[in-house]
């Protein structure tokens, strides 16, 4: 069964490389009025088949969760047929989000409102602040007319937009979106390294690749759809700075201070902060590597010398690294989508502002790609590599607070083993919502009428 692309939306096909992004949460109050949003909404939605470069601001896309899918009147033998962890929305405890941590799910979205409030987020990308001004107010008069109640996930009631800080940079400084899945988009004999569409896609399920709706009216209503986990992350970036400027100098005695801080980034990443795998270049970073991701683990760095087994790449991507077999067969992959939030920050000095990262995970299985991934990151107990102490954590995302984890992150070195003890938490969650990015298709139906829109003529 073809995929078509004009049916998907663009957000899960592609990343959008524009350098603002606004995401706009709202929460439906009555059926037609949710109806009304969608289907005005409709046209303005960013397809796959979209020359993005091309295209004007805003680029749009539309996630619904299943509360909100509730609310505009899917009928509840049909959800039924949906993802289970869709349906029960994020658990704190999986994702490592633990109760009285600073991600303590309780304080989500700065206290502001609850999760099961979020039915919708609309997401705007666009060049200036003058397009995304005019985007948002596009937005919220629709929202307004549809009579859909904003909720503000910002106590000082600002709306969360994500920034560019240049050259595809975090705010630990390293580069990202390097290491997306390569994946084939029909049903054409798949090249060794390619993925198929239905780790991704809903509505295609077979038993080899299958996704929940599996089959019948509810897997039509979702074809060319996608889940996906909305995550809205702090990152400590003074503590980070601190942590590298201490711990470097100490671990890498025969480096200068900076070129030793510089190395233990890249142990925490896996790769040096300008994209170059540890694998492939151990002592520096090497320019013409760093947009690499041909490298596997076992042949290359078995004995984790040269990138430490709970580096945070080597964690949610093992690649060829030997997995339990009661653990998962093969390796979960999800399509990131994410861009940083709040001011750059050099210093070791905390200024008290709020920065972090956005992120859109897209799946076809929550429970097997999003919840298998987060068990990994919060312990390594995925592989026989972590041999005895099974109980380590990614050391760059790893929420400290779990208990029983170990903290201690290992470096091997030429001379043993060296490494740190009580890592501290270089980040933590300020909210999280399981959404569904519904095709064309499938919005047109929740949206039932052939008024399509005040969004006419844009793709």
């Amino acid at each position: 069964m073809p995929v078509e692309l004009g049916n998907v939306q663009a957000i899960v096909t592609h990343v959008f490389r524009r350098p603002i992004g606004r995401h706009l949460i709202f929460r439906f109050e009555e059926r037609e009025g949710a109806r009304s949003f969608i289907r005005q909404l409709w046209s303005g939605i960013t397809t796959a088949d979209a020359r993005l470069e091309e295209s004007p601001d805003p680029l749009l896309a539309v996630g619904i969760t299943c509360n909100g899918l509730r609310a505009l009147g899917v009928d509840a033998a049909l959800l039924g047929k949906f993802d289970a962890i869709y349906k029960a929305g994020p658990d704190g405890q999986v994702l490592g989000d633990v109760a009285g941590s600073r991600g303590d799910p309780a304080t989500w979205w700065e206290g502001c409102f609850k999760t099961e409030d979020v039915h919708c987020i609309v997401h705007a990308y666009v060049r200036s602040d003058e397009a995304a001004e005019a985007a948002t107010l596009m937005i919220r008069d629709l929202s307004r007319e549809a009579r859909l109640t904003e909720l503000t996930p910002r106590q000082n009631g600002a709306v969360l937009e994500t920034h560019s800080l240049g050259g595809g940079k975090l705010h630990f400084g390293y580069t990202d979106g390097i290491s997306q899945p390569d994946i084939r988009w029909d049903d054409a004999p798949d090249a060794p390294a390619q993925l198929n569409f239905r780790r991704f896609l809903l509505g295609y399920s077979t038993p080899e690749h299958s996704s929940a709706p599996s089959e019948g009216a509810a897997a039509d209503l979702v074809r060319g759809s996608a889940y996906g986990m909305f995550r809205w992350i702090h990152q400590d970036v003074a503590t980070f700075n601190r942590f590298l400027a201490e711990e470097g100098p100490r671990l890498f005695r025969d480096l200068a201070p900076a070129d030793a801080g510089e190395l233990l980034a890249a142990k925490l990443l896996g790769r040096w902060r300008d994209g170059t795998p540890l694998v492939l270049s151990p002592d520096h970073p090497d320019p013409a590597l760093a947009a690499s991701n041909d490298f596997g683990y076992v042949p290359q760095d078995a004995d984790g010398r040269r990138c430490p087994f709970s580096s945070h790449i080597r964690v949610v991507n093992p690649r060829d690294t030997p997995l339990d077999p009661a653990v998962v067969d093969g390796v979960p992959r999800v399509l990131r989508r994410g861009m940083p939030y709040g001011p750059p920050l050099d210093s070791e000095a905390d200024d008290g502002a709020d920065r972090g990262l956005v992120g859109i995970f897209l799946c076809a299985d929550l429970r097997l790609q999003i919840y298998t991934l987060a068990r990994w990151i919060k312990r390594n107990s995925f592989s026989p590599v972590y041999n005895a102490n099974r109980r380590t954590q990614d050391a760059l995302v790893g929420n400290r607070a779990l208990p029983g984890a170990s903290t201690d992150f290992r470096v091997p070195g030429q001379d043993g083993t060296a490494g740190v003890v009580n890592l501290p938490d270089f980040m933590y969650t300020k909210g999280t919502a399981f959404l569904l990015y519904p095709s064309k298709a499938t919005l047109a139906e929740l949206s039932r009428s052939p008024d399509i829109g005040r969004f006419e003529g844009q793709r």
